[in-house]
């Protein structure tokens, strides 16, 4: 899986949509020769919509939504689109939407991976929109993401740990966004009946040389799967 990794983050623009052409393309025909096809769905209520150490809604409430499509055999296509409040030179935007595609599957016991492609779109503010090729493991619960801003966007790496704990589940998480800051995450989520609730405590510290502020702060969200 590494070496998809390094073909993903050396790779040009033009051969990254080709890339995405044919993964679409493979997806499809996989998907035809798959036992098995999910879909799945989940909604979701948030207090601030808090993005690598970063508020996405100045604050506000944000709702979300989303839908997975998966096949047996570890692919997967998805969308996910939550309100939000971005500004820059090319106007604002109110809502962004995602969509992305990957493989996921388990290494040995307690042992997963999962890579992927994700475009960013802000409607109504194109200079806002990126994309990014990620990979990211899970090995008994210690968790490793990174992802390659394509284009020359920046990148993102982060490591994290959650364990269960009580009735629920604890989290932990240090991430570092290339050029922008550094971002710690605690988490805590308890699943209620069909819901799961959760509280977090975040902390952001910007790069001295980038245009965001330091910020901290806690937020709860609700959501259900389906």
């Amino acid at each position: 899986m590494f070496n998809a990794f390094i073909f993903y983050k050396f790779i040009n623009g033009d051969d990254m949509k080709t890339i995405k052409i044919a993964l679409t393309s493979m997806f499809l025909v996989l998907s035809s020769y798959a036992s098995a096809v999910e879909i799945s769905g989940n909604v979701g209520l948030s207090s601030d919509y808090i993005w690598r150490g970063m508020t996405q809604t100045n604050g506000d409430l944000a709702v979300s939504g989303g839908f997975d499509l998966s096949t047996d055999m570890g692919f997967y296509l998805g969308t996910w689109a939550s309100n939000a409040n971005v500004t820059n030179a090319s106007g604002t935007a109110s809502m962004e939407l995602d969509i992305y595609l990957g493989f996921s599957g388990e290494m040995a016991e307690n042992m997963t991976y999962n890579v992927g492609y994700i475009s960013v779109i802000y409607p109504g503010s194109d200079a806002a929109d990126f994309e990014e090729a990620y990979v990211g493991f899970d090995i008994y619960g210690l968790s490793i993401l990174y992802s390659d801003g394509q284009n020359n966007g920046p990148s993102y790496s982060e490591i994290g740990y959650s364990t269960e704990a009580g009735p629920g589940s604890f989290s932990i998480s240090f991430g570092e966004y290339e050029d922008t800051g550094d971002n710690t995450l605690v988490g805590y989520d308890w699943g209620v009946g069909d819901f799961t609730i959760g509280f977090y405590y975040y902390d952001f510290e910007a790069d001295a040389a980038g245009s965001m502020s330091d910020d901290d702060g806690a937020y709860v969200s609700i959501g259900r799967s389906f």
